[in-house]
This record gives C-alpha cells, sequence and structure tokens, in this order.
C-alpha cells in the first residue's frame, strides 16, 4: 500500500513537471519568432501580448493541474481507505480463520480425551458388572432358596438342601448305608427343616433295603403318628407294611395294608398294596379250644 502511494505521487510530480516545462518553452520560443517576423512596435506590442496570454494560459493550465491533482489525491485517499478497510477485513478473517483453526485443534484433542474417558469408563462398568456379578453369586450360595418338597412350597438354606439332596443322590446310587448315616446327621443338624419328613422316611427306606426291619418299622410309625395326614403318610404305611411282613408279622403287616387302602383309596401306594394283600395266604381261621366247649 505504501508503494502504491510513492508511485502516484511521483507520476502526479512527473505530470506538473512535464507541463511548467512546456509553458517555459513556449514563453521562450515565442519572441523569438516574433522578432524574427516584426521589427517594429507593433511587432514588440504582439509579442507582449503573447507572453501575457502565454502565462495565463499556464497559470490556468497550473490550476486545473492543481485541481486534478486534488481530486486525484481525493480519489486515491478514498481508495487507500477502501483498501485499509479490505485489509482490515482480511486480517481479521485472517485472524477468525486462526482462531478456527485454534478451536478445531482444541475440540479435537478433546475429543481424543472423551475417547479415552469412554473407553476407561466402559471397561471400569464392565468390571463393576462382573465384581458385582461375582459377588452376587457368593451371596447366592448362602441366600435360602424356594423349593418344593412333596408338593408345598418353602424355603430353605443353600447348606440345607445341598445336605439333602447328597444324601439323596446316596440312597439313589443304591448305597444305602452311607444314605442312612448322611439321612441321619441331616436329622440332627436340621430338626426342624421343611425336609425333615422327608429325612424320616428316606431314614426308614435305607433302613428296610439294609433289612433292618425293625428299625424301620419304629421309623415310619414315628412319621405315621407325627404327619397321619401328610403328603409321605401314604408312602409311609406302605413301607411300614412291607416292614411287617419282611420281619414276619403277617398279620400286622396285613392290617396296616388294608388300612391303607381304607384310607387313602387314590393314592398310587394303595395299588401297590392291593396288589400286595393279593399275594398273600388267605387268613387261617382261628383255632377252636374243645377242652372249653367241651366238645
Amino acid at each position: 500500500m505504501q508503494a502504491l502511494r510513492y508511485q502516484y505521487r511521483q507520476l502526479l510530480r512527473t505530470a506538473g513537471l512535464a507541463v511548467a516545462l512546456g509553458a517555459i518553452a513556449l514563453s521562450v520560443l515565442t519572441p523569438t519568432s516574433a522578432w524574427a517576423l516584426f521589427e517594429d512596435d507593433e511587432a514588440r506590442k504582439a509579442v507582449l501580448e503573447l507572453r501575457t496570454e502565454s502565462r495565463a494560459s499556464t497559470k490556468e493550465m497550473n490550476r486545473a493541474i492543481e485541481q486534478m491533482k486534488a481530486r486525484f489525491e481525493k480519489q486515491f485517499d478514498d481508495m487507500a481507505k477502501h483498501l485499509d478497510r479490505i485489509e482490515a477485513t482480511a486480517r481479521g478473517q485472517l485472524e477468525l480463520q486462526a482462531q478456527l483453526d485454534a478451536l478445531r485443534q482444541e475440540l479435537a484433542t478433546l475429543r481424543g480425551r472423551v475417547e479415552v474417558q469412554t473407553n476407561e469408563l466402559t471397561q471400569t462398568q464392565r468390571q463393576q458388572r462382573e465384581t458385582f456379578a461375582a459377588i452376587d453369586e457368593r451371596l447366592q450360595r448362602f441366600e435360602p432358596k424356594q423349593v418344593t418338597i412333596d408338593g408345598q412350597t418353602f424355603k430353605v438354606e443353600q447348606a440345607e438342601r445341598r445336605s439333602f439332596e447328597a444324601a439323596l443322590g446316596m440312597f439313589r446310587a443304591g448305597d444305602f448305608k452311607a444314605a442312612l448315616g448322611a439321612f441321619q446327621q441331616f436329622q440332627s443338624a436340621y430338626p426342624e427343616s421343611p425336609y425333615a419328613p422327608s429325612a424320616a422316611f428316606w431314614v426308614g427306606s435305607s433302613q428296610f433295603a439294609l433289612k433292618d426291619y425293625k428299625a424301620a418299622i419304629a421309623t415310619h410309625q414315628a412319621l405315621i403318628a407325627l404327619a397321619p395326614d401328610g403328603p409321605r403318610a401314604p408312602d409311609a404305611t406302605l413301607n411300614l407294611g412291607f416292614a411287617q411282613l419282611a420281619d414276619g408279622d403277617t398279620k400286622a403287616g396285613r392290617s396296616t395294608l388294608e388300612g391303607l387302602v381304607a384310607r387313602f383309596p387314590a393314592a398310587p401306594a394303595a395299588r401297590a398294596a392291593r396288589e400286595r394283600l393279593m399275594a398273600l395266604p388267605p387268613d387261617k381261621p382261628a383255632r377252636v379250644d374243645r377242652k372249653k366247649t367241651g366238645r
């Protein structure tokens, strides 16, 4: 911008100097020509008039040049101001662009930090879920569980349930001696357990399987006395009748089985009792003492 202004001013000075030199040349050459043509007073008078007119023309030309210079200077100043505004706007735009670039860089940095923190948060949440799941799994091992026993729903401790199921697994595997010990140990550890009637039934069943019939009879009788209408009563009565028959007390066994059929006619155990009764020999008639009758 400064260089442009300097060049413009130099141009104006050059133009003014050219006009001035032209005027001087005109003033010098004109008298010489006039002297060559006219040698009298009239000629000199004409020359003086021409010189005066030349000087007036020069002044007028100088005034016009000054006006022109003034207009050019004003136009130049206006142009310079306009250029200054353009430069200021351009500088502002450059500064704005620089600020935008800086903001973009800062935004990219923040985005990277957010991604890192998001990944860290995701990993932390996953670790927390895994930790909570492990804790919950451990707690569930100790929390009471809902179970169904003989058609009824109860809540039992985990260790209690595992102990009963372990003893039952021994019985089903045919290890009746181990099952008997496990069920008896269960009864001692959990006397008030909802599994207690089932445990007593399996104790009697284990005793029967081990051919300890008298113990089996006592166990089933105690269970029936404790819960005569309980869900285990039909099966316990059937096992009691079988144990009595196996122990040689056919009369008691028959009576027990007949009572089972009469008391629980629709139970599956009653069906087994009927089949066993049909296989029993008929009752012998009672012997009559003839001495007492006199015959």
